[in-house]
């Protein structure tokens, strides 16, 4: 099917608002295959109960969901018909503009539209994408001889607990009345500015790349913006920690017109910052310039107050959104649905094959993720992650109701626990990082380790894990996809702990311990 040019949607103008290159790129060089994402499938959830929580005793229902034939000629047809009182992803279209509605309801004297949003609050960017629809949606209606009376924001109640399997019933909150915030008046400006982005042979605009690549949302064509820069062997000096920050150092760096690392003046350098080592900004800078790893002479000490065995942790957990888990919430705290666990008993032995747990919707499955870890971890022994994550997940399990007999064991667990993201911030640090101490970025600099992130079919990162979670949750998932879904999992996770046994091997041997 030919691409459609010189037409416009809610979503492309949101993307235009943040910017116009990646407005441009959606409509002219779009990526070929776009990816799930956990947020879109949490939308399709909370999608769906907005769906059956309205068509409650109401039959005189027109539901266009997931439908795109002829769906403006229907929405029309429907708002002048008495047998229908309500719609869902109604579409109109006005000045080459398409909108699809959440949820539209016939009152008395007009039309009442409903935005739903699966966040448990009301966004800054929500008023203006609202705004859009209730502009295309009032001029279609009056056009119609109908009137647009009110407009309302529907999101998720973020306190909600499942108490009882498919009762959703106070999951949304539907009492925030926001006709008068939107601002309509300003629509047209907004059309009138992108619609030219939009014509066929229009050039790619010319948009540095900047703090709006992730505000509001994070754009997809950051790689391909990226790519696009000029090649230089300088390293940018956005790559240490925070100093992003320093309003007055940017101005330097615009005001010289360079982003290289080693042109920050030594006065920019002079920052401390709880959690990394003292003039942490002066060892990146340093560490590029002289291309050498910077190692802390304390090291050696720290890992005097370890004992072995030594266990390596990593946790996956998921925001549900819609929960499934009787007993739980949307989304705080998350749910943990996946441990991985490597074990080192001496620096003279290899490390064991790791131990994992995995599993989607068990009603228990809390209790189960405590109990399989409490009996993989043992009594003894440092336990290392590569966050305070893993203690806040725990500290939230004791609060659990069917957890309560395990508090004590809980708190020994933890106590046990060493947070290797401190101790590396405060240790080391290699210019193949660059400025990153994830573990992904750090075992880049360790020699022994040929663990790689970066196959295709593979997941990356925690969102990733949590998507996984969502897709073997969704009942439409088949039972392949499921077990496609699961070895990702497992694989993905264990390497994160593989890879901290690495790293913690490595500086054991570099501070000669």
């Amino acid at each position: 099917m030919p691409r459609k040019y010189d037409y416009l949607n809610k979503s492309k103008i949101q993307s235009g608002l943040q910017c116009h290159k990646k407005l441009w790129f959606e409509i002219h060089e779009p990526i070929k295959k776009k990816e799930r994402k956990a947020a879109f499938e949490i939308g399709n959830r909370f999608g769906a109960q907005v769906i059956k929580n309205y068509s409650k005793n109401n039959k005189k229902i027109l539901n266009l969901t997931n439908e795109f034939a002829n769906v403006i000629n229907r929405t029309k047809d429907a708002i002048n018909s008495k047998d229908i009182n309500i719609i869902f992803e109604g579409a109109f279209e006005y000045l080459n503009t398409q909108v699809r509605i959440d949820v539209l309801i016939r009152k008395k004297n007009g039309w009442e539209l409903l935005e739903a949003k699966a966040s448990t609050k009301i966004k800054h960017e929500h008023i203006s994408d609202v705004s859009i629809q209730s502009f295309i949606v009032r001029t279609c209606l009056k056009e119609l001889g109908h009137e647009l009376i009110g407009i309302k924001l529907i999101h998720v109640n973020g306190d909600f607990i499942l108490q009882k399997k498919d009762d959703y019933d106070g999951l949304i909150n539907d009492e925030n009345n926001i006709t008068e915030e939107v601002h309509e008046e300003k629509v047209i400006k907004y059309i009138q500015e992108l619609k030219p982005l939009s014509v066929k042979d229009s050039p790619t605009p010319n948009i540095k790349m900047g703090n709006h690549c992730n505000k509001p949302y994070s754009c997809d064509f950051q790689v391909r913006c990226s790519s696009l820069l000029p090649k230089s062997n300088v390293t940018p000096y956005t790559i240490i920690p925070y100093i992003t920050k320093d309003e007055n150092l940017k101005k330097y760096m615009e005001k010289e017109k360079t982003i290289d690392l080693q042109k920050v003046p030594k006065e920019y350098l002079k920052k401390k910052r709880k959690g990394y080592a003292e003039n942490f900004p002066q060892i990146i800078q340093d560490a590029h310039k002289n291309n050498k790893n910077w190692i802390s002479k304390d090291l050696k000490n720290i890992f005097k107050k370890f004992s072995f065995p030594y266990y390596f942790i990593d946790f996956e957990t998921a925001m549900q959104g819609v929960p499934i888990i009787i007993g739980t919430k949307p989304y705080h705290p998350p749910l943990p649905f996946q441990w991985s666990l490597h074990k080192w008993e001496s620096l003279n032995q290899e490390i064991s094959t790791g131990k994992s747990f995995l599993k989607f919707n068990d009603q228990d499955i809390e209790r189960q993720f405590v109990i399989s870890l409490l009996d993989a971890a043992g009594k003894e022994g440092t336990i290392f992650a590569h966050s305070d994550y893993e203690i806040s997940v725990l500290n939230q399990l004791k609060k659990k109701e069917n957890c309560n007999d395990l508090i004590e064991d809980i708190d020994n667990l933890i106590k046990r626990i060493e947070n290797s993201l401190t101790i590396s911030r405060e240790n080391f640090y290699s210019p193949l990082m660059n400025g990153s101490w994830s573990i992904k970025s750090i075992i880049k600099a360790v020699p022994e380790c040929d663990i790689s992130y970066e196959q295709d079919d593979g997941l990356v990162g925690g969102s990733d894990a949590g998507l996984a979670w969502l897709i073997c949750t969704d009942p439409k998932t088949t039972k392949s996809d499921i077990e496609k879904q699961t070895k990702l999992l497992i694989d993905y996770c264990a390497k994160d702990t593989l890879a901290l046994y690495y790293f913690i091997k490595y500086l054991m041997q570099t501070s000669r311990v």
